[in-house]
């Protein structure tokens, strides 16, 4: 029923290095990330469009959640889920959320229900659930367990599952579940509405959102013109790869909009031949991959079983 992959990866953060350092494993295969150094690019030389907007405060403080990362006591193995009904696409997801160690660390210390407002409210809370759930997991009785509580809230999490029994797709799920859990920590917000730039700064999303750049580059001039957008997770196309680096060079890969396609130049004014790229600007301590198995472009309608190959290590400084 789990029709992607879903790669999830964990890696340690600490104040003023170049790269993010990796923690121990949590899961079977765990890539460690060596992240692009900035070095020789002065802050006062770079353009405005060079990064994305930069928030004014945060509602998760960066000490708290470097706090997140420090070494600790050995991980402890949790209780098994019991299939409730073609949910193993809901078990797979908690499961590899609860083994995410920065975020288990979060959940364990209570922090957020002892903040959150949901009680008093009487609302639905997805991160007060996950805390539950948690909690329930590590707790001292080791036979499997059932996750009635969250499974129950679904339609409150996503209306998109609200229909029990029914096989669903495991990545779409995770999208939409730490979606609700970032939601409801922005409804925590003393300020109403919360400022976009401030949005990216919930436990939720520093831990697993980075930040995509789109950059046209102008052939004539060699202006480049930069976008940045938020992410969760990264859909990298496989049908044509047979690594998760040939997947990433692919995706990384330089389009030419020429002829038809000429981009309009700001600076030259008028429309010129450009190469258009995307890149990682901002790679997330828990960068998540989704491998499209399903093309639907050529008239396939099956699931692509080919073998997808990915490192020990990965090197993002390319990308």
């Amino acid at each position: 029923c789990c029709s992607k992959l879903f790669g999830a990866m964990d890696s340690t953060l600490k104040n003023g290095i170049n790269g993010l350092l990796t923690d121990k494993p949590l899961l079977p295969r765990v890539i460690e990330f060596v992240k692009a150094s900035g070095a020789g690019i002065s802050q006062k030389s770079k353009d405005v469009e060079d990064e994305p907007p930069q928030p004014q405060y945060s509602l998760f403080s960066r000490e708290r959640f470097l706090s997140l990362f420090e070494e600790v006591s050995p991980r402890r193995v949790g209780r098994g889920l019991h299939n409730l009904g073609n949910t193993c696409f809901f078990n797979s997801v908690l499961q590899v959320l609860m083994y995410t160690g920065p975020l288990q660390r979060f959940l364990l210390s209570k922090q957020h229900t002892a903040e959150c407002k949901c009680k008093r409210e009487s609302t639905v809370c997805t991160l007060c659930l996950l805390e539950s759930h948690a909690l329930e997991v590590f707790d001292s009785n080791k036979a499997p367990m059932k996750p009635a509580k969250l499974l129950k809230h679904m339609p409150q999490i996503a209306s998109r599952f609200k229909a029990h029994g029914r096989q669903e797709d495991a990545h779409e799920f995770l999208i939409h579940f730490l979606d609700s859990c970032h939601k409801s920590l922005l409804k925590q917000a003393a300020q109403q509405p919360v400022p976009r730039p401030v949005q990216q700064t919930t436990s939720i999303c520093q831990l697993f959102g980075g930040f995509l750049r789109s950059q046209v580059l102008c052939l004539k001039c060699k202006h480049p013109s930069n976008t940045f957008d938020p992410f969760m997770d990264i859909s990298l196309e496989v049908n044509n790869a047979s690594t998760l680096e040939k997947a990433l060079d692919a995706f990384t890969k330089s389009e030419q909009l020429r002829g038809a396609n000429k981009y309009q130049c700001k600076k030259c004014q008028q429309k010129v031949d450009a190469t258009k790229t995307f890149s990682i600007h901002t790679a997330p301590p828990v960068l998540s991959f989704q491998l499209k198995r399903f093309d639907f472009l050529h008239g396939f309608r099956g699931k692509l079983k080919k073998k997808v190959q990915f490192p020990v290590s990965l090197n993002i400084a390319p990308y």
